[in-house]
């Protein structure tokens, strides 16, 4: 077996400071000096999946209303190069046509997970009032 010399790993407050040898493939080490920046990654799943569930939505409102949140998707993945105008628009057109829609869009906005779990609450409402087949 080769003499090998064994070092512990130091912590650098601020940073990362590693000694010894280390084997990174495929990835990014954060740290202070290796950030990336207004990346932004937001999952409208639960608007979509809210849109198709949606019984009492028209077909051509549907389609509107998905086109809207497509546009919101991608203007919010410009990160600060966003324009709140253009989503504002999208988001007030959105609330006139289906008022439960632009609740679940605002939520997945401000936090995704709250996004998903006002998606779920809105379905299982809609489920709860529908009579059992």
């Amino acid at each position: 077996m080769p003499n090998t010399k064994r070092t512990k790993p130091q912590i650098t407050q601020g940073g990362i400071n590693i000694t010894g040898n280390v084997t990174i493939k495929d990835s990014k080490v954060a740290g202070r000096d290796n950030i990336e920046k207004n990346v932004i990654n937001v999952s409208f799943a639960p608007v979509y999946h809210a849109l198709k569930e949606n019984a009492t939505i028209p077909p051509e409102t549907k389609k509107t209303v998905e086109q809207s949140v497509k546009q919101i998707e991608q203007e919010v993945k410009k990160g600060d190069k966003a324009k709140p105008t253009f989503i504002r628009e999208r988001l007030q057109n959105i609330q006139k046509m289906t008022p439960d829609i632009a609740q679940v869009v605002i939520a997945t906005l401000q936090n995704p997970a709250a996004g998903i779990s006002l998606a779920v609450k809105k379905v299982i409402n809609k489920m709860q009032a529908e009579p059992a087949n």
